[in-house]
């Protein structure tokens, strides 16, 4: 693209000049004014690389006009040319801004490289205000990943922290609104038995939409859940509300996969910045349904020793048996009926207590914190307080718990 130069002078000669013999064979791209006031108007309006001015001029002097343009915010490079030169008029000419000053009559050579040297200073400073504007922006991505990742720890840290699936998911929801800058959010989880998806957490929703379910065989969270891909939409994108089910300017949808099976999707909507979702948003949308994944797996896990935790004590509870569970620093886990009764131990919560402080026999307490190492089992007559003599076997078992398992020597 070539430069433009303005070339403001009343006189027609001089005009001429500069452009057949200075600009045009430098190449240049040259607009001429033969007044002040043209001159403005086409500076205004065109925006050249480079000006010269000439003082002397009808309806507008040069110093007038670059007065002007100041007064509206605009930056030209300028060369001012006069035949009446003073200080005053010089020093009034740099103070507005201009790069060189020369005195008529000038010849070829002089005004050659006044226009060489201003439009070089020119390129010099448009190139350093892209690179300032660069670093800015570079700041600016670097600020923002900070924060990023300082909400991603953040919810790292609650994943790892809290069994609560409730309070993670809508954690991850918010973060997602956060971190990309959205209007919305949800998390949706498949409803195998129907092929709906369905919103387990949500950000800025209404009740209406919440409550909504897409179809998995006709909807975009339906269509990023079957290819396990990624989808973002941009404002400039036309989106088919028969897709969404909403009608969205933006949008991001993640898959959440669980053991290489897709399990919901992530998704954020309406950008409040009037740009487009980018690679970054998408990344970090990503790194969040990690985060949900390993939540959902862990509440699954939780669930499933819970329910096996329970069947458990259930069985251990119909046992005729007394039964005790300790675990490696000598606190009661678990103990039945029997077992309460062989002890003389009330009916109350008793887990977490100590053994030695809940078993006042001391040859039973002995037996059951006796150091074991390894795979290790010992057993030991015991007779106790309730009159009875039990057969006890102490087991360990993965973790440093233990075991012991007493039977009733008279019911053998």
């Amino acid at each position: 693209m070539y430069e433009r130069v303005l070339v403001i002078d009343d006189s027609q000669e001089i005009r001429d000049f500069l452009c057949e013999y200075i600009l045009q064979p430098k190449g240049f791209e040259v607009m001429q004014a033969s007044n002040g006031l043209m001159g403005l108007e086409m500076a205004i309006a065109k925006e050249p690389d480079l000006m010269i001015v000439d003082q002397q001029m009808p309806r507008l002097t040069g110093l007038e006009v670059l007065e002007k343009l100041k007064e509206r915010g605009i930056e030209i490079p300028a060369i001012l040319a006069t035949a009446h030169g003073s200080e005053e008029t010089a020093v009034t000419a740099f103070r507005l801004g201009i790069r060189d000053y020369v005195i008529k009559p000038f010849d070829a050579d002089e005004i050659s490289e006044s226009v060489d040297r201003a439009l070089r200073e020119s390129r010099l400073q448009r190139e350093r205000d892209q690179l300032v504007q660069q670093l800015m922006e570079s700041n600016s991505q670097l600020q923002r990943r900070a924060q990023e990742l300082n909400v991603l720890y953040g919810v790292g840290k609650s994943v790892a922290s809290s069994l609560d699936l409730e309070e993670v998911l809508h954690r991850v929801v918010e973060a997602a609104v956060y971190v990309v800058g959205a209007e919305e959010g949800s998390l949706m989880l498949l409803d195998e038995e129907h092929g709906e998806l369905y919103t387990r957490a949500s950000k800025n929703l209404d009740s209406k939409t919440q409550s909504m379910r897409k179809r998995v065989n006709d909807s975009l969270a339906g269509k990023v859940l079957q290819t396990k891909r990624a989808i973002a939409i941009g404002h400039d994108s036309k989106i088919n509300r028969t897709h969404t089910a909403l009608l969205v300017k933006s949008l991001i949808y993640v898959p959440l996969i669980l053991q290489n099976k897709p399990i919901g999707v992530l998704g954020v909507t309406n950008r409040l910045k009037e740009t487009s979702f980018d690679s970054n948003d998408t990344r970090a949308l990503s790194a969040l349904g990690g985060y949900a994944t390993i939540a959902i797996n862990n509440a699954n896990i939780y669930k499933d020793i819970d329910l096996e935790r329970d069947t458990l004590v259930a069985v251990v509870e119909q046992t005729d048996d007394p039964v005790l569970v300790v675990d490696e620093q000598m606190k009661l886990i678990l103990i039945n009926n029997a077992g309460r009764e062989a002890f003389g131990l009330p009916d109350v919560k008793l887990a977490g207590h100590p053994i030695d402080k809940l078993i006042k026999d001391e040859t039973a307490a002995q037996f059951i914190t006796q150091t074991a190492n390894g795979e290790f089992s010992s057993e030991k007559e015991l007779g106790l307080g309730n009159g009875r003599t039990y057969k006890a076997t102490l087991s360990l078992i993965e973790g440093g718990t233990r075991t012991v398992l007493m039977r009733s020597i008279q019911e053998e």
